[in-house]
């Protein structure tokens, strides 16, 4: 089976065994390793629009240069030392797909580097589904909830340049909400669900703070600002690699509460919800929650994390295919209904 159509990930991804397929993507992610004989080959994540693919590039592969720099040739072969450059870029490839264990693979046999003033990055990247609009009108409606000195800190915390990064920001390199604006995606769906679990569980007759849920559900994921970039793929830094976003949010979070004046009740409750807000030691959390709001907030967190991955998992299956392939992050598989 050949296309000789460019196909988008989506279409990629429900090709079956043996098919051929040409496409163009961002490379998001490439890593130079080596096989059981000593020849170097790459694992690559590439991204478009709807989505990913991750493919193996063996040492028989073509790579080649288009790009404007490149002289104008049949045989302009990429320098091995330009291949692992190649993170935010735009290429052209054409690939194959394998069988391997009963499992597809994707293989990509022909890498071209191509024009990227022709081929913009930015015009082959994902970003949120939701309009940016309309996330942060459901974002200043959750604020407006918080009336007292937490909307107050939260309007300092969320603005200028610092509310600029976190509108555009992505929420993770891989897993979930891995594009442009699902940073804020992510946040307002955790701060929505946390505050509808706040009142839900304070009208059955528990001691909620609904305030304190909603700005520590706004501010549970402030560290991924020093902890990611866009460039203009989603990276992970060096601080966010070695540190993890939750420290890096607690220190942020202190110094800004420093310069504000915050008072001490208030800055430990919300130190508490962003350390404890992975919900487990073993997942990354230095405490683990010991409050109806750190509670509420790492449950909310973790529902929007998993339901991303059902989301993620089930696009692309048929009617005759339900059950989704084995998700790493959940340790699952998904079934479409």
């Amino acid at each position: 089976m050949t296309s000789n159509t460019l196909l988008n990930s989506q279409e990629v991804r429900k090709l079956p065994a043996g098919a051929l397929f040409k496409a163009i993507f961002v490379i998001s992610y490439i890593s130079q390793k080596s096989d059981k004989n000593g020849k170097p080959y790459y694992d690559v994540t590439a991204t478009d629009a709807l989505g990913t693919v991750e493919a193996k590039v063996w040492s028989d592969a073509q790579w080649l240069d288009k790009s404007e720099a490149a002289p104008q040739s049949d045989d302009d072969k990429l320098p091995p030392e330009r291949i692992v450059q190649l993170t935010g870029r735009t290429v052209g490839v054409n690939g194959k797909v394998a069988e391997y264990r009963g499992l597809l693979q994707f293989n990509f046999n022909k890498i071209t580097l191509l024009n990227q003033e022709k081929y913009p990055p930015a015009g082959y990247l994902p970003h949120s589904p939701i309009p940016v609009g309309e996330l942060t009108a459901r974002f200043e409606g959750l604020v407006n909830e918080c009336r007292g000195e937490a909307g107050k800190f939260l309007r300092f915390v969320f603005g200028g340049d610092r509310w600029t990064r976190f509108r555009d920001w992505p929420a993770a390199v891989s897993h979930h909400h891995a594009y442009a604006n699902g940073l804020l995606e992510h946040t307002v769906s955790v701060a929505s669900c946390a505050k509808a679990m706040a009142e839900s569980m304070a009208a059955s007759g528990y001691d909620v703070d609904k305030e304190i849920v909603i700005a520590g559900a706004l501010l549970h994921d402030i560290g991924k600002l020093e902890s990611y970039r866009m460039t203009p793929v989603p990276e992970i830094t060096v601080e966010g690699a070695l540190l993890d976003h939750v420290a890096q949010g607690y220190l942020k979070f202190s110094e800004l509460a420093a310069q504000f004046g915050l008072s001490e009740k208030l800055r430990t409750h919300l130190s508490h919800i962003l350390l404890s807000h992975h919900g487990l030691r073993e997942y990354g959390s230095p405490v683990v929650p010991a409050t109806p709001e750190a509670l509420i907030v790492s449950s909310a967190d973790e529902l929007d994390f998993k339901m991303f991955c059902w989301k993620d998992s089930v696009k692309n299956l048929t009617d005759e295919q339900p059950i989704s392939a084995w998700n790493n992050s959940t340790q699952r598989r998904f079934w479409k209904k």
